[in-house]
């Protein structure tokens, strides 16, 4: 029950990474609320509304009474790879849509000290799809990671100026990858391998929120997870001999997906403009591999050897009226993924994100609206391991993302 339970909730997080990623470099996600896309994620100092379950949970402290806040990010990526064989380049686009991620949050004040909070968002997505006869679709031509974390948090303000909080996140992960195998023949009529499977993990999160007159300094943590995964490797379109593999065939692994650390500071130099600057560091030299046992097939060894990265932010809010909230902020993501490593599943390097958006409320409800422009750098993948994974020489250019978010808030 449980499972089919948090697979409903997986079925509606699907977001797009690669050159199209809404925010993060690798496959993590930070999309956790419109006004957080709006801001660049800078929340972690401010976290005065009920996202701040996920940015920073020391800050729900600061929200009376029963709030609650949903609503969901909407991105369209667009992705183009250039290959090379036999001295003839090919481009090749993807073919994607409008990739949603969906959030919610509850936050309850106990009393004077205590508050609880629950959210449910994701902290890792991917998603893309080629045509299954593209130059690479030896290494892959589909591929989709969903995730949904959901994560109960208890914060206790320790005096009038700090608030530190503890909880627990659940991580289900929902994995397919297709791919061809490389017989000789072109991609159109190779064999086909598709890889399903799911498993979860629990993480341990905390965070630190200081306020100091118009300052406020903010810490949010979330562990690594380590995802136990089970399901089936599906084989078709082998012949001859080899049509024995013909089939699904039980398929399991693990892999251990990075912790973030979040450091924001705001300031308010007047009543009405408040200016954030923050950092997250991602710990991905966590994620080693990803060795998946397929059985008759033997192990499957994908090596991964990524890089620890940090992500810059600067988000400005400024008040129109008492009502009415005007927001822009800028990030740059940077990418861990080894040159020598790179795949067609992550064809991206890092990122530039331009984000601008607004607030308005009336009455107990408040409605977020926020568009982030989302520019990814070129991958080079000269320097990639080949030919084992089927990385041809070539090029990931003109990765872009448009994003939009709307959430809605009411105050009980």
């Amino acid at each position: 029950m449980k499972r089919q339970f948090l697979s409903f909730f997986a079925s509606c997080v699907l977001i797009m990474a690669a050159a199209g990623s809404a925010s993060a470099a690798g496959f993590a996600l930070y999309e956790w609320s419109a006004r957080g896309n709006a801001l660049g994620g800078t929340l972690v100092g401010r976290a005065d509304d009920p996202s701040a379950v996920a940015f920073n949970p020391a800050g729900i402290t600061q929200l009376d009474g029963t709030q609650v806040a949903f609503g969901a990010s909407f991105a369209h990526p667009i992705c183009e790879v250039e290959t090379e064989k036999s001295g003839v380049v090919t481009t090749s686009k993807s073919d994607n849509g409008i990739f949603v991620i969906p959030q919610f949050y509850v936050t309850h004040k106990l009393n004077d000290k205590w508050s609880a909070g629950f959210g449910e968002f994701s902290r890792f997505g991917l998603g893309f799809e080629y045509h299954d006869d593209w130059p690479g679709a030896f290494n892959v031509y589909e591929a989709t990671i969903k995730s949904v974390s959901l994560n109960p948090n208890i914060a206790y303000q320790v005096t009038d100026r700090l608030s530190v909080a503890v909880g627990v996140e659940y991580v289900y992960v929902d994995l397919n990858i297709k791919n061809k195998y490389n017989t000789g023949l072109p991609p159109a009529d190779s064999p086909s391998s598709e890889l399903s499977a799911d498993g979860d993990g629990t993480a341990l999160t905390a965070g630190i929120h200081y306020k100091l007159d118009n300052w406020r300094f903010g810490f949010g943590y979330h562990s690594q997870a380590k995802i136990d995964a089970s399901g089936d490797t599906t084989v078709s379109g082998m012949t001859g001999r080899k049509a024995v593999l013909n089939g699904a065939h039980k398929t399991t692994g693990s892999v251990v997906l990075p912790d973030m650390l979040s450091f924001g500071i705001a300031c308010y130099p007047t009543k009405n403009l408040s200016v954030e600057v923050g950092a997250i560091h991602t710990r991905w030299s966590t994620y080693t591999d990803l060795d998946l046992d397929i059985e008759t097939l033997g192990p499957h060894p994908q090596p991964k050897n990524s890089d620890d990265v940090w992500r810059y932010n600067i988000g400005v809010e400024y008040g129109v009226t008492d009502n009415w909230d005007l927001r822009a902020s800028y990030c740059f993501d940077e990418a861990p993924e080894d040159q020598m490593y790179v795949d067609y599943m992550i064809p991206a390097s890092d990122r530039h994100l331009i984000g601008v958006g607004t607030g308005y409320t009336f009455g107990a409800w408040t409605v977020d609206l926020a568009y982030t422009y989302i520019k990814a750098e070129k991958v080079n993948y000269d320097k990639a391991v080949t030919p084992i994974n089927g990385i041809l020489p070539g090029t990931s250019k003109n990765g872009v993302t448009h994003m939009g978010a709307v959430t809605m808030g009411y105050v009980f």
